[in-house]
Formats: structure tokens, C-alpha cells, sequence
């Protein structure tokens, strides 16, 4: 059977890709050190609990589809998924591997057992919702295939926060289904406080994105019952994006513990990460490990 071993919920930004690479060659700048600093744990953590197959629930930002046919959800099932290009060329990083054997069950329980209406995709790019923290995580070669899940977060209306972490609760009971003896990790990635357009463009609440990383955790119906329009008051319009997380949540027990979080602020949206572990494959990874 194969088991979800825990969780991770990520902000993504086009600026952390972009300011990753640049460190990377030149040293990084004052603003975005502690960010990339502040991820060396997560990276420990990864290479403790060993995941062999990571299921990742994003949004796409008009990179893939675009407002002619844009889905609520998607799944991507393929051997392969490349990189968007989103104006200004792809960033040096290879195409992700991804691993239909493992998908295509998981796509056939979302979708007939627990009547989830997605968008199957043979060809899905991803673009800075996943590349731009993936690499700050995972060194190359990138072995373990990724399952990307696309959540319409652009165009309204939204999928509820309800609807979402229901989400995350059927990928359990489908991973929990399966006969594959694989070690899943769920992530999420949302986009913490920020706006990018209008005349609130640029704020950021650092301390509602605190609560909410602090939160998460063991209060999560608390945070479903913030009406997403309220997240958009609070946060920004794209802080709506934060109900992305509660598929991570969902996705594991009630016994999951956080392990590790960090949050810092360097350029307009504010980035944090929360990693979360189900505790008797805590115990077991130590025990490898020794």
C-alpha cells in the first residue's frame, strides 16, 4: 500500500526563481538570503523521509492554459513535464520527471470514485507556481516523479476552501488505495500576501501570513471559515491563493505534526514554508537513518 509521509506548503513568486539562479552565480542579495537560507532544513528533512513520488497541487498563471479553456482542476500524466516559458525564456533547469503509472490510478480514483471533475492532461508545462521553488529543494538529477495538480486560482469563480480541502482528503484515501509501495509527499504551493495588479499593488500582510503559517497546522476549519474574500481583503487579491495549502493539510492525519516553518517578506509577496510530517514515518525515516 502506499502511504502519504507528509506534507509541504510553499509560497511561490516568479522573483524566486529568477533572484535562485542569480544567487546561485553572483551570491545572493540581502533580501532573498534569508529566504534560500531559511529552506536548508526543508532540504535536510527531504533527504531524510526519502519520497518516491510527490503529488503537487498549484495554480497556473495563464502560462499553460488561458481564459479560452480554463479548467477548475487538472491533472497532469505523463513521463515528462517542461517548463513554461513566460516571456522572458526558461530558466536553466530540465523538465521535471513525472510517472503515468502512478498518476493514472490516482486520476482514476479522483475521478470515479470520489467524483472529481478533472481536466486530464497529456502535455502540462509548469511555470514559477512549481519551478520556481522546486530547485531551492530538490538538487539535480530530479528522480522522483511529480504528479502536478492545476486549481483554477485566476479566473472567477474560485474553488471554495471547502472544496479544496476536500481535495487533499480524496488524494489520501486514493494514494491510500493504491497497491504501490510508494512514500508520497503532498505539496501545495499558493502564493502567500501580495497583489500584482490595481491600486493596492504591492502590499503584503506579513502578520496575517504568520498567523496563517502558524495556524495551518491544528486550525485549519478555523482558516476555512475566513470567506476567500476576506483573504483578498486582508492579504491582497492573490492571497486567495492560500487555499491551495488546505489540500496539503487535508491530504494528511490529524496526528500530522509541523517539523519546520519559515517566513520572510524580501520583494512584494511574502514567502514562507511549512513542512509537516506524519509521525510514525518520522519514526521509521530516524530509525533508517541510524
Amino acid at each position: 500500500m502506499a502511504h502519504i509521509i507528509g506534507g509541504i506548503g510553499i509560497a511561490h513568486t516568479p522573483s524566486m526563481g529568477m533572484e535562485y539562479d542569480r544567487g546561485r552565480a553572483n551570491g545572493f542579495d540581502s533580501r532573498w538570503g534569508p529566504w534560500f537560507e531559511g529552506l536548508s532544513p526543508v532540504r535536510q528533512w527531504l533527504e531524510r523521509i526519502r519520497p518516491t513520488q510527490l503529488i503537487v497541487v498549484y495554480n497556473d498563471h495563464l502560462n499553460h492554459f488561458d481564459f479560452d479553456a480554463y479548467p477548475t482542476l487538472a491533472i497532469g500524466i505523463s513521463s515528462r513535464f517542461e517548463q513554461a516559458d513566460e516571456g522572458w525564456g526558461r530558466r536553466p533547469w530540465p523538465d521535471m520527471p513525472g510517472n503515468p503509472s502512478f498518476a493514472i490510478p490516482l486520476a482514476e480514483y479522483l475521478v470515479r470514485q470520489s467524483e472529481f471533475d478533472l481536466t486530464v492532461c497529456q502535455s502540462l508545462a509548469l511555470d514559477h507556481g512549481v519551478y520556481s521553488w522546486f530547485p531551492c529543494l530538490f538538487d539535480l538529477p530530479w528522480k522522483i516523479p511529480v504528479t502536478p495538480i492545476a486549481v483554477n486560482m485566476v479566473r472567477h469563480p474560485l474553488p471554495t476552501s471547502q472544496r479544496l480541502a476536500r481535495l487533499g482528503a480524496e488524494i489520501r484515501a486514493a494514494v491510500q488505495a493504491s497497491d504501490a509501495g510508494e512514500r508520497v509527499l503532498v505539496i501545495a504551493t499558493g502564493g502567500m500576501s501580495h497583489q500584482i495588479s490595481g491600486a493596492r499593488f504591492g502590499i503584503s500582510n506579513q502578520e496575517f501570513d504568520q498567523r496563517f503559517l502558524k495556524a495551518l497546522p491544528s486550525e485549519m476549519d478555523a482558516l476555512m471559515a475566513i470567506p476567500q474574500e476576506d483573504y483578498m481583503r486582508y492579504g491582497g487579491t492573490e492571497a486567495a491563493e492560500l487555499s491551495l495549502w488546505f489540500a496539503m493539510r487535508a491530504a494528511l492525519s490529524p496526528d500530522a505534526m509541523p517539523v519546520y516553518d519559515h517566513y520572510t517578506c524580501p520583494q512584494i509577496t511574502g514567502c514562507g514554508v511549512l513542512a509537516m510530517t506524519e509521525p510514525q514515518f518520522e519514526q521509521q525515516s530516524t530509525k533508517e537513518q541510524k
